[in-house]
């Protein structure tokens, strides 16, 4: 059956590329719904299938979201979903397994690829001494851990390492 127990918190920017909407869209979608402003991946997932109903077959956005729980809660048992007019005339199928598989998808370069844009100049990084050397790149561990050392181990540690290079220099 399908999990919808797992509630992670994602940005309106990631939330409107899994639904595969401008965040507009979504933010009026929210408030024909009457939701409150909360991005979640089962609500995104949702919502991305009631839209697929309604540019499918037209039907409003709030008729939708209600047959998009019921048609989720479906799968895996299930791997289509179909809806049927009163009279019969029309029935439309929608394909579980690739829905969800374009969801996926969706989902995926929003927590790949989605940065949001912060509004203003970009902070300039006033970094020194490790953290600096850390940003650069440099590996710092071999200096924190002689750091750690007392100034008499250090002084014994580079005594052992002149004794080293001078028999070195001799043997060759």
């Amino acid at each position: 059956m399908y999990d919808n127990s797992i509630t992670i918190m994602i940005t309106l920017g990631q939330f409107a590329t899994a639904v595969g909407a401008p965040k507009r869209w979504v933010q009026n979608a929210f408030q024909a719904l009457g939701l409150p402003a909360v991005y979640t991946e089962p609500l995104a997932r949702r919502l991305a299938f009631a839209k697929a109903v309604k540019e499918a077959c037209g039907m409003p956005l709030r008729r939708a979201f209600p047959f998009a729980e019921e048609a989720l809660a479906r799968w895996p048992r299930y791997k289509t979903w179909d809806l049927m007019d009163p009279d019969g005339a029309i029935r439309v199928v929608i394909d579980l397994e690739r829905f969800l598989s374009d969801y996926a998808v969706r989902l995926s370069l929003s927590r790949s690829y989605y940065a949001e844009k912060r509004r203003g100049r970009p902070r300039k990084r006033k970094l020194r001494g490790l953290a600096l050397a850390k940003w650069y790149g440099v590996d710092v561990s071999l200096l924190v851990e002689s750091l750690k050392r007392t100034p008499e181990e250090r002084l014994r540690q580079l005594d052992e390492a002149r004794e080293f290079f001078a028999t070195a220099r001799i043997i060759r």
